[in-house]
């Protein structure tokens, strides 16, 4: 049994109707712990997390366990009446879970346990690509000769339901325990990782893969612990591509991973890796495959490419790319663009679709500055 069928009600912390929530989430505070530290960087909440896995998870759970109690159980109440999953749920998030790297597993569960949530919910969220079929994303990377400053640069859309209740919850977290130090866009309970960048200057990007069947899960790295795996090992672009290359995959997803000289846009399954070829220095991908080639199902892959043109872009215009692919209803919920070679990034915050409204910059640089840094206290 497939996740999404298992859960056709559980939307997470990623969905809620209008007005079904009856009180706000808890606000964010300052405070810090042996192995972390929750502040506030201009518009932006940072949380740090250094040690071993259960120290960093048990960190979280301090820092921000009200607002992950929050996000899952009294969420959950109100869109399945209950914080508890069915038997026949906890299951199929079990089958999946067991391929999750233990050291991630370990900081799930100590997570779990500092935040007193229910762990197969917790684990649940932290998989949605194998358990929601509602997820969609556009990504468009620039290469040197078409930046307008020569930068390479990600500039990602993440699509998902549930923007009533993500907007307001955004959070950077920064993690340092692996080879490399790396930062995650994302919101209070997720530590696997949808939008990253890491200290070798490294970013990373899934979108869900569509219209290409096989979407019952396989044995293999669950696709948000494998965002993140490739960001905690690999130190450059080419590291990540055979990284993933050689990985086992779960699940039918589309990848964007940019480095310092460069970008890629890839399309795997369990038995699918396909990198596209870049051209006239864009790479480019939606939820398709063979886009390039006709593949598209929906007007965005095209749509970013000729708002693109043919010129050199710089921030603002690749800031009215994403706003121009941003799926409606609620639906954008995320919009980054990350530059690798300075580990600056542009974010949107706010009410869907965020990438049409107000931008500002977070520089990530006193954190990612270099591999083998201490991150600052």
């Amino acid at each position: 049994m497939r996740m999404g069928q298992a859960l056709p009600v559980l939307l997470l912390a990623y969905a809620c109707a209008a007005n079904a929530c009856a009180s706000p989430m808890p606000p964010l505070r300052a405070g810090s712990t042996a192995h972390g530290k929750l502040s506030k960087t201009g518009e932006d909440w940072v949380l740090e997390l250094e040690g071993s896995p259960e120290e960093r998870g048990k960190a979280a759970g301090v820092l921000v366990g009200g607002q992950v109690r929050w996000l899952l159980s009294s969420y959950l109440k109100k869109t399945i009446s209950s914080d508890h999953l069915s038997p026949a749920q906890k299951e199929a998030v079990a089958a999946i879970a067991s391929g999750i790297p233990a050291s991630h597993f370990a900081e799930l569960n100590a997570l779990a346990d500092a935040a007193q949530v229910d762990r197969t919910a917790l684990f649940a969220a932290n998989l949605a690509p194998e358990a929601f079929s509602m997820l969609a994303c556009s990504c468009l990377a620039t290469l040197p000769e078409r930046s307008s400053d020569g930068k390479v640069r990600l500039a990602r859309n993440l699509d998902w339901p549930g923007g009533s209740v993500l907007a307001g919850a955004e959070l950077v977290v920064v993690e340092t325990g692996a080879a490399h130090r790396f930062a995650s866009f994302t919101w209070p309970g997720l530590l696997s990782v949808v939008t990253g960048m890491n200290d070798a200057g490294l970013a990373v990007a899934d979108l869900m893969a569509l219209g290409v069947g096989g979407k019952q899960p396989r044995p293999g790295i669950p696709v948000l612990f494998a965002v993140r795996s490739m960001l905690e090992q690999a130190s450059n672009l080419d590291e990540a591509m055979d990284w993933l290359k050689s990985a086992g995959r779960t699940i039918p997803q589309n990848y964007a991973i940019a480095g310092v000289g460069g970008a890629r846009v890839v399309e795997t399954g369990p038995g699918q890796f396909r990198a596209r070829e870049v051209e006239r220095g864009l790479a480019a991908i939606t939820n398709y495959w063979h886009e390039e080639t006709g593949g598209a199902k929906d007007p965005r892959y095209a749509g970013m490419l000729q708002a693109a043109g043919e010129g050199k872009l710089g921030i603002p215009e690749l800031q009215a790319i994403l706003g121009g692919a941003a799926l409606p209803h609620g639906m954008n919920v995320q919009a980054v663009i990350l530059e690798p070679v300075t580990r600056i990034a542009h974010i949107a915050h706010g009410k869907p679709p965020v990438a049409r409204g107000a931008w500002h910059t977070l520089d990530l640089s006193p954190w990612l500055a270099g591999a083998g840094q201490k991150t600052p206290r």
